[in-house]
């Protein structure tokens, strides 16, 4: 009996639960390089096939085809974190749900290759059973072996990887995929995670993270919100510029589903407009607090709903940050009911401060993955000021939550 039989047991098509088969696809390290292989091509062709339709269906494509498959390599590493070359440009505007996707895909590929794999004997490196860490590694070692083969067919293409890069989508994209399938595994039997792969956090800290990321969550989602609304508000600009661009058939899909996956790097834009330092989208066109300035701005339709140039009334920068105070409030709510009801005031405090420096950090992290450039002079620099945003936001929020937390000390008093 292991750990992975259980997780096996929860996926369709388990007729030999035992792993008695004797099969080629039976337990072993074999098994688990061809899933990583397999892993690998999926999350490749999620990207690769999109763009040859696109490529294949515009009539004004002239280039070979073979600069199709370079192109979605290229762009399957621009997904997963990776930064292109394009001329002396550089493109490095980062889609998140796209990286999201891939390491979704990674997680259920690395939970396949674990499953039925022996927990049993001696632990590797205080990480993991031989057998189970041997599975892990080969599987990780079939996923790098396809994106090696991207990461040549890219660089070959018009839209080369920058090397530095591509720690991101061949090594922390396929990690994190698998921490998230091994916490699964942690939870289900502790035992099998050796003492180096589980953090030994403060308490203090291990009980702000829920709380601190749910708070990342409910901004998030809040930006995605805005940006809709902003997008139905302005749709016959938005439908202007779509039309000016005249995509057809599967070159519609693409563009469309490129605006999707970016849709969270513009709801951490919004973020940084209501903590107060606001974003650009090209140089000398920004909006903060103080208003909208003017620029010429990349045919992209969703950016059509951005406000017209003018200034805003004085009235936004309360209601931003009364906002976000609220939202620090909600924050140290979650975080103080992780804590005893009577424990001190201290611990409380430190509960809610910890989880909204892990709220801030992690809006400050997506931004510094997602913004970058989308090219060279105007065009180099897209986004929100990373350090500055997670700066001001902790600030912002630590009011509401430190607010909440005195609050709920008074109450107990009475």
């Amino acid at each position: 009996m292991t750990v992975t039989d259980r997780l096996r047991s929860a996926l369709p098509g388990s007729a030999d639960p035992d792993g008695e088969g004797g099969s080629t696809w039976g337990p072993g390290w074999r098994r688990s390089a061809l899933i990583g292989l397999a892993t690998g091509l999926v999350s490749v062709l999620v990207v690769l096939v999109p763009v040859l339709l696109a490529w294949s269906a515009d009539p004004r494509s002239s280039a070979p085809g073979g600069d199709a498959v370079a192109v979605g390599a290229s762009l399957w590493l621009l997904a997963g974190g990776g930064h292109l070359a394009a001329g002396s440009a550089t493109v490095s505007l980062v889609p998140l749900l796209g990286v999201a996707l891939l390491v979704a895909l990674a997680r259920y590929g690395s939970r396949e290759a674990m499953v039925r794999v022996s927990t049993e004997g001696g632990s590797w490196a205080g990480l993991l059973p031989r057998p189970l860490a041997a599975a892990v590694g080969a599987w990780w070692a079939g996923y790098l072996l396809v994106g090696v083969v991207a990461w040549v067919l890219a660089a070959r293409g018009p839209l080369p990887p920058e090397t530095p890069s591509l720690l991101l989508p061949l090594v922390l994209v396929p990690l994190l995929g698998l921490g998230i399938a091994l916490r699964a595994v942690g939870r289900d039997d502790p035992d099998v995670l050796g003492p180096r792969v589980v953090p030994v956090l403060p308490d203090v800290v291990a009980r702000a993270v829920g709380p601190g990321l749910a708070g990342a969550a409910l901004l998030v989602g809040l930006g995605v919100l805005v940006v809709v609304v902003a997008v139905v508000v302005s749709w016959p600009q938005v439908a202007a510029v779509q039309a000016e661009l005249a995509p057809a058939g599967a070159g519609a899909a693409v563009l469309l589903g490129a605006q999707v996956a970016g849709l969270p790097n513009l709801a951490t834009w919004v973020v940084s407009f209501l903590a107060g330092p606001g974003f650009t989208v090209v140089d000398g066109a920004g909006i903060s607090w103080d208003g909208a300035e003017s620029g010429l701005l990349p045919m992209v339709p969703v950016l059509a709903s951005l406000p017209q140039p003018g200034r805003f009334p004085g009235v936004v920068g309360v209601v931003c940050v009364l906002l976000l105070v609220g939202v620090g409030a909600w924050v140290g709510r979650r975080a103080v009911a992780t804590v005893a009801r009577l424990s001190r005031l201290r611990t409380k405090l430190a509960v809610a401060v910890s989880a909204c420096a892990t709220t801030a950090l992690a809006i400050g992290l997506l931004d510094l993955v997602g913004g970058g450039s989308l090219g060279q002079f105007r065009l180099s620099s897209i986004g929100a000021p990373a350090t500055q945003v997670t700066l001001v936001l902790f600030a912002e929020l630590l009011v509401g939550a430190v607010g909440y937390v005195v609050r709920d000390a008074w109450r107990l008093r009475r």
